[in-house]
């Protein structure tokens, strides 16, 4: 459900999210600070509104209109008798999410009051719990009342999953580490497991699918692996880069995409960026994900950082001045959770203090705090292994593949730049290799910098998630 803003075009998904354990399995308490309990749910700005259409339609489902969108006088076709959800249709509305020119038509197709009269009359299966509840008391004459602009999409006379429109499968995001995707694969995971709760689902990361397939082979239980995945409902698959070079992995993967097709099941991917961009998927692989629907998820635009830091700080009871709001937007990390995690770092350090949160004072904190931000080559180490979807015992191995010897090289450049360690440490930490070779890595690193720009930004975000860790950056 929409939160309400002076900005329409900021808003955000109240997203359900997966509890925390503890080692022993007990739930733990939901964190107080988090981004979803500081702004209630995923910020949904002009640069992420497709991520927002995607989340929709795969808890909601995919409307079916009474006739096709930009078509005001084509009467209903073969498909919308058969309630199947046209991809003219969805494409139209994907199309017109990304322009962002039509705010109030996207609206009105998740608006209660505008769609309750078509809802009753559906053909569609029983109505589910919804991840974006609706208000259940209007009725009938508030449908009259809404301004004719939330009217001029056509009724919506039905809704089908979204794995029913098998043109969309897999639903894939991706975009930096940090973007969103994890809290929107969750909340997709979360509400569909509330809906169905008898229903099996999977969600793991890239490297634990491809560790659970090897341990399988291993042991010749491939057979109850496949079947293990043959009975879920939904299957989601987090940074699944991992999967790139590794050629068994690719080829139990292939087959889940082509039965989730036929079966109309929901497959749920990320990746850092565009698959078809990311070298070492098979051509049948990069393919089959390139069919499905791709969504991007961005940083979110200084607007949008803007209403994060607004929203965040009045649940923290922080009153910042425009200054200060201005002074967070501009030096805050990239992230939303970064964002947020700026904010709570203030409001625990001034909650103790008399001065007030101005832009002098931040800029105090910071200093006092972290006069010089000092990492650990471990530290730096676990921080790239992340960024590249590779495990650090990978790193730390032989192995060669492509992906391992730049996460590397990348390791011994920002070591040598971040950290007290030498070459020769840093390749002890690397099954001792030498310092030459350690050196020489590094130097790959420095001149590729000079004109790759996807590596510059990969470096740029590591030393970000570092400086968020270490909260050092405000």
């Amino acid at each position: 459900m929409f939160a309400s803003s002076p900005d329409p075009l900021r808003r955000v998904l109240a997203l359900p999210f997966f509890p925390s354990v503890s080692d022993d399995g007990v739930a733990l308490d939901p964190d107080p600070f988090s981004p979803n309990a500081l702004l209630g749910g995923f910020v949904s700005g002009p640069e992420n509104r497709l991520a927002e259409l995607a989340v929709r339609f795969a808890v909601d489902g995919v409307p079916i209109f009474e006739r096709p969108l930009g078509a005001p006088d084509a009467p209903n076709d073969a498909a919308r008798l058969a309630g199947t959800p046209s991809r003219d249709d969805l494409e139209t509305l994907f199309r017109q999410a990304a322009n962002g020119e039509t705010d109030a038509d996207f609206d009105a197709i998740f608006d209660r009051r505008a769609v309750l009269v078509a809802d009753r009359s559906s053909r569609s299966p029983e109505r589910r719990p919804t991840l974006f509840p609706l208000d259940d008391e209007t009725n009938e004459t508030d449908a009259l009342s809404v301004p004719a602009t939330r009217r001029s999409t056509p009724r919506v006379v039905g809704r089908r999953p979204l794995e029913e429109a098998s043109f969309f499968t897999p639903l894939v995001f991706y975009g930096p580490s940090g973007s969103g995707k994890t809290r929107l694969v969750e909340g997709i995971c979360q509400s569909r497991r509330l809906a169905e709760p008898n229903k099996t689902l999977y969600y793991l990361s890239g490297a634990d699918f491809a560790r659970s397939l090897t341990n399988a082979i291993r042991r010749d239980q491939t057979q109850i692996f496949r079947t293990l995945l043959a009975q879920a409902r939904v299957v989601a698959i987090e940074n699944a880069d991992v999967l790139a070079e590794r050629d068994a992995a690719q080829s139990e993967f292939l087959p889940i995409l082509d039965a989730a097709v036929r079966e109309q099941k929901l497959v749920i991917v990320t990746f850092s960026k565009n698959p078809n961009e990311i070298p070492g998927f098979s051509p049948e692989l990069a393919a089959r994900l390139g069919a499905g629907l791709l969504i991007p998820t961005r940083f979110p635009t200084r607007e949008t950082k803007r209403f994060v830091v607004e929203r965040a700080a009045a649940k923290l009871g922080l009153r910042l001045d425009e200054a200060t709001v201005d002074f967070c937007v501009d030096n805050s990390p990239a992230s939303v959770g970064g964002v947020c995690g700026t904010l709570v770092q203030a409001a625990q350090e001034f909650s103790s203090r008399t001065r007030s949160p101005s832009p002098e004072n931040f800029r105090a904190l910071v200093e006092a705090r972290n006069p010089e931000p000092t990492w650990t080559l471990d530290r730096v180490l676990k921080t790239v292994a992340k960024q590249f979807s590779v495990s650090v015992v990978e790193m730390r191995s032989k192995k060669r593949s492509k992906t391992l010897v730049l996460a590397r090289n990348v390791v011994f450049y920002l070591a040598r730049k971040l950290t007290d360690a030498t070459f020769q440490e840093i390749g002890r930490e690397f099954s001792n290799r030498d310092h030459s070779t350690t050196l020489r890595g590094a130097r790959d690193v420095a001149e590729a910098l000079e004109t790759d720009d996807e590596l510059r930004f990969q470096v740029r975000e590591i030393v970000e998630k570092l400086r968020a860790e270490e909260r050092v950056d405000l």
